[in-house]
């Protein structure tokens, strides 16, 4: 009976689930886009993804910014904003996506601004430092200046004294010196 039970649940949710979706997506596309309703459509949310994505590729592609407050401001409107169509809509009503999408839409953009702001920024300051850095070392000037080439003269110190290899051993080698005084 309980297996019964559970198919027969499953089969409804199945047909529920493909009634939503029975009219095809050029219906659902006209329902969500030409006959908008700000309490039933999901059409909203997904032009907020195409705003933020568009807003952060503007600020940090096109303008290559280096701070944070590009993704601080579309996080705070994306929140703000799913936040409002949350308590004012009807999306908690249409089932598990109703709830699913908004949920998904909150946690990735508080996702996105994690490593925005703690991996690519810290990763691309540390890019552009390497980069000066090489640059500025091909700009300096040698800390060596080239001399002029050598003609070939090398000079060797003078002669010394015959038999001077040894008397020189035995002032520096102080072994020598005390084996002689044992003796």
């Amino acid at each position: 009976m309980f297996v019964s039970e559970l198919c027969r649940v499953r089969t409804e949710a199945g047909q529920a689930l493909l009634g939503e979706v029975n009219g095809g997506i050029q219906q659902q596309l006209d329902k969500e886009i030409l006959h908008y309703d700000y309490h039933a459509s999901f059409f909203d949310i997904f032009l907020l993804a195409v705003f933020r994505f568009a807003a952060l590729i503007l600020a940090y592609a096109v303008f290559k910014l280096g701070h944070w407050w590009a993704i601080a401001i579309t996080t705070a409107v994306s929140c703000a904003f799913l936040i409002v169509k949350v308590i004012l809509s009807k999306l908690l009503s249409q089932g598990a996506f109703g709830y699913l999408l908004p949920i998904v839409s909150f946690v990735l953009a508080w996702i996105e601004t994690w490593l925005l702001d703690f991996k690519v920024l810290p990763q691309e300051a540390e890019d552009e430092n390497r980069y000066q850095s090489f640059v500025d070392a091909t700009q300096r000037a040698p800390l060596l200046c080239a001399g002029p080439l050598s003609d070939g003269q090398f000079y060797s110190p003078p002669e010394s004294v015959a038999d001077s290899d040894e008397e020189l051993d035995d002032k520096h080698d102080p072994e020598i010196g005390l084996i002689q005084q044992l003796t």
